[in-house]
């Protein structure tokens, strides 16, 4: 970017015309980055991992985060200063370049809502300093939109940063602060791989409200009626320290979900009990109006604007659901429809989970066992088959990932089908007692964490 462009780039800053919406990147909305916990050790690397699956083969995909021990993880402050740079980009037309011209320190502190204090210029290059130094280790879990490719490698999101007056070299000092991204970065902004924020939204709402808006805007995306994450799961994408109590839990999240209630992003929340888990629990979203009027906006600007397809809608959900009575307050209504799939439909489901495992060998004359034993059989009629073999796969994740860290575990070595006659037994226990924590015939719909993070958003 040459000394004009940047000159034209700080007269659109001054005019207080930026746009309310921020182009932020997806990779680095959906995978954990920043830390939120004030009390976490910030020398302690971040890792998520899941299995994914793609096409015919099931992956396991890791996330690591990898401090730097003098500056330690980048957390609440560089999260709201990424955005902010992000913001300014969203001025900037593609394709975007190494070097990036960045927004001076008033400039931030003015799209931060803060004063630009000494202090403040410290902590930025600080926050910058942390950013650039904080290694990423990607195993097929950073999604390169335009080379179509999870990348396999080591990268930083900044390779390097230069603040006005630093020497470029013997004879030439830098005239605007600017930044070295790394190249998938770019390629991912310049792809549009991106998800359109409310930054003044953004803004507004408190740590943890402010990260489960990133994150549930993207899911929605493809999940129009609710989502459902696993609460472990959504302590390791926030991130957060897990809670092994209830009570502790919804102290630790409510707030924030009342929040974004409040503000009508979300019009419904509800936690409801894992079977067989007494330390982790469902929580499930319902998108509210204010996430509806952004995705009408987008929709109705992005054909004239960029002529991008709009993200595919016609993903399979099922709907069907009945009232989920954590209180009063954040039980989600109730659409009492009735499930409509036919017989056929359950074995794509079983046959998924299974696959997943390369424990597991299924062979043809499984299907024909599934059909007889499970489908057809009279003994099952009062459970909801579906919802019991999708709990009985969150069921053998949970194993499989002790299993994976070597700890005590009850994953079957082979016997799959005994595991899921075992667990359908267990569950028609649980009707014929008409336990009250467990509701049998709910059916909870595809989970947010099944999203892949590729998912087509590229909607400005």
């Amino acid at each position: 970017m040459n000394h004009n462009q940047n000159i034209q780039q700080d007269k659109l800053y001054n005019n207080a015309a930026l746009p309310v919406r921020t182009k932020s990147e997806v990779n680095f909305l959906i995978l954990p980055y920043f830390s939120l916990d004030k009390n976490a050790n910030v020398n302690r690397r971040i890792e998520f991992k899941e299995m994914q699956q793609r096409g015919n083969e099931t992956y396991e995909t890791v996330w690591t985060v990898i401090p730097h021990p003098d500056f330690g993880l980048p957390r609440d402050f560089e999260r709201r200063l990424q955005r902010a740079v992000e913001h300014s980009l969203s001025l900037v037309p593609r394709p975007i370049s190494n070097p990036v011209s960045l927004p001076s320190f008033r400039e931030l502190a003015r799209m931060m809502g803060v004063s630009c204090s000494g202090q403040f210029v410290e902590k930025v290059k600080d926050g910058f300093a942390a950013m650039m130094m904080t290694g990423i280790m990607s195993k097929r879990s950073y999604y390169n939109k335009s080379k179509k490719a999870w990348m396999e490698e080591g990268f930083h999101l900044y390779d390097k940063i230069v603040f006005k007056g630093e020497k470029i070299s013997e004879s030439c000092s830098a005239e605007h602060n600017h930044a070295y991204f790394t190249n998938a970065y770019l390629d991912n902004l310049n792809a549009l791989y991106v998800r359109p924020l409310d930054f003044e939204y953004l803004k507004s709402l408190r740590p943890v409200a402010s990260r489960l808006y990133e994150i549930l805007g993207v899911k929605f995306y493809g999940h129009r009626d609710f989502i459902q994450y696993k609460y472990s799961t959504l302590c390791r994408l926030l991130p957060l320290a897990q809670q092994k109590k209830l009570a502790r839990a919804r102290q630790q999240l409510d707030g924030s979900h009342e929040d974004l209630k409040q503000t009508g992003f979300l019009s419904c929340y509800a936690w409801s009990p894992m079977q067989r888990v007494n330390d982790d629990w469902y929580v499930r979203y319902e998108p509210g109006e204010r996430f509806f009027r952004e995705i009408e906006t987008l929709e109705v600007a992005a054909p004239a604007s960029y002529g991008e397809p709009l993200p595919n809608q016609g993903i399979e959900i099922q709907t069907t659901t009945v009232e989920l009575h954590s209180s009063p307050d954040d039980a989600c209504k109730s659409n009492n429809e009735e499930n409509t799939s036919g017989p056929d439909s359950l074995w794509p489901v079983f046959s998924g989970v299974v696959k997943k495992y390369p424990e597991f060998d299924l062979i043809n004359q499984d299907r024909e066992w599934f059909q007889q034993r499970i489908q057809r059989d009279t003994a099952w009629h009062s459970l909801n088959l579906a919802e019991e073999i999708r709990n009985w796969g969150d069921w053998l994740d949970i194993e499989h990932r002790k299993k994976s860290r070597q700890e005590g575990n009850k994953f079957p070595q082979s016997n799959f089908r005994g595991s899921l006659i075992s667990w359908l037994k267990h569950s028609l226990k649980s009707v014929i007692k008409e336990e009250d924590h467990y509701l049998a015939t709910s059916e909870q719909g595809r989970k947010g964490w099944d999203l892949p993070s590729d998912y087509p958003i590229d909607i400005m």
